[in-house]
Formats: C-alpha cells, sequence, structure tokens
C-alpha cells in the first residue's frame, strides 16, 4: 500500500531553494553593497545588521 501511495506524490522545490535567477539577483546585491562598503557607506537594505549581531553599545556617560 505505501508503494501505491508514493506514486501520488508530487515533487516540489523545497522553500528557499535558490534557482539560476535568484543566485544573480543575489550576486548582484552581494556586488552593490560592496561596492558601497569600500566607499564607506551603508547598504540601505544593511542597516542594524551590525547592531543585530553584536549588541547595542553601552552609552558613553560624559562627566563635567
Amino acid at each position: 500500500m505505501a508503494e501505491d501511495s508514493d506514486k501520488d506524490l508530487t515533487v516540489v522545490p523545497i522553500p528557499g531553494e535558490e534557482d539560476e535567477a535568484e543566485r544573480r539577483r543575489i550576486r548582484r546585491s552581494n556586488d552593490r553593497d560592496q561596492e558601497l562598503e569600500r566607499r564607506g557607506e551603508d547598504a540601505p537594505h544593511n542597516r542594524g545588521y551590525d547592531e543585530a549581531a553584536d549588541g547595542t553599545r553601552t552609552p558613553t556617560i560624559e562627566r563635567p
């Protein structure tokens, strides 16, 4: 019986599995981000990643 039910299954791509068009899109995005970084600029969609990875910085308290 298990063999019969296997014949009715439909193969679908794994969610998140990339195709060639998606790889090219990601590569272009990475190239843009690297170019901005070389110029000392942040890519808009990357803002906040460092803080999320490193945690928020402790504020510096200036004393008179």
